[in-house]
């Protein structure tokens, strides 16, 4: 399937689409490390879950 735009066109609208994903995913970010924050834990939820 060709949409016949042309790959500027293309390549504007994935960038948009990422900076829009990577903007979601920073606020998920936050919300999930707040939340573990009030969590009893005994190690640093990046050290159990990996870079958040």
């Amino acid at each position: 399937m060709s949409s016949g735009a042309a790959p500027s066109v293309l390549t504007s609208h994935l960038d948009g689409l990422a900076a829009i994903m990577e903007s979601h995913f920073r606020f998920e970010e936050r919300r999930l490390l707040g939340a573990l924050a009030t969590l009893d834990l005994e190690a640093d939820p990046r050290e159990l879950l990996g870079p958040l």
